[in-house]
């Protein structure tokens, strides 16, 4: 090797040598990234009391719906005496996950007493029972029946209420309550001071 190649490598090296503190990982405690904020998962957990079926599904991450859960949901929710099956309004799966925080029980598993009905199943109850609406909003899948273990009837009443969201309608003899998204009011069926038929 010539002497001005010689020199030039030790040139090289030495510079190299000079530079490589700024380019060395930054010592423990300094570091300055940014932690990734995770976005906020809504989930359901719910039993249906006339299929036997459970669900436990995250529906929801942040503002985004996730279309294969919702699909999911909605044949969960399907009609259980005609097996039909129709697109529930996600509005009503924010009312369950905050009704649940609302009790003290976030993620609690809710027994569903109704989801959707078809007009026929509408009619078929309304036939055997003075407690169903004309009108339902459940036919519009805006509606559910729920009980929730570890909560009484009147405290997820109350609970519903309070969060002013759309219609409640208390059952104390079925021990169930009537959340909709629908316009806000309540009923109770059977008490003596009820002041409307059905849901």
């Amino acid at each position: 090797m010539k002497r001005s190649e010689s020199l030039a490598s030790a040139a090289f090296v030495g510079l190299a040598l000079l530079l490589a503190p700024l380019y060395a990982a930054p010592r423990r405690g300094t570091e300055t990234s940014t932690p990734v904020t995770r976005p906020r998962e809504y989930r359901l957990r719910l039993y249906h009391t006339h299929t036997g079926e459970r669900i436990d599904i995250v529906y929801r991450r942040g503002g985004k719906y996730l279309p294969d859960a919702l699909a999911q949901l909605d044949h969960f929710l399907r009609d259980h005496r005609t097996g039909e099956v129709h697109h529930y309004s996600p509005g009503v799966f924010d009312l369950l996950v905050d009704l649940t925080a609302q009790v003290g029980h976030p993620g609690a598993e809710y027994q569903i007493i109704c989801g959707y009905r078809t007009p026929w199943s509408n009619n078929y109850l309304r036939s055997h029972s003075t407690g169903v609406a004309e009108h339902s909003l459940h036919m519009q899948a805006e509606a559910i029946d729920v009980r929730l273990p570890g909560t009484t009837t009147e405290e997820l009443r109350k609970a519903a209420l309070s969060l002013h969201r759309g219609g409640v309608g208390y059952y104390p003899r079925s021990e169930f309550v009537h959340v909709d998204v629908g316009r806000v009011r309540q009923w109770c069926f059977g008490c003596a001071t009820s002041t409307r038929s059905g849901d």
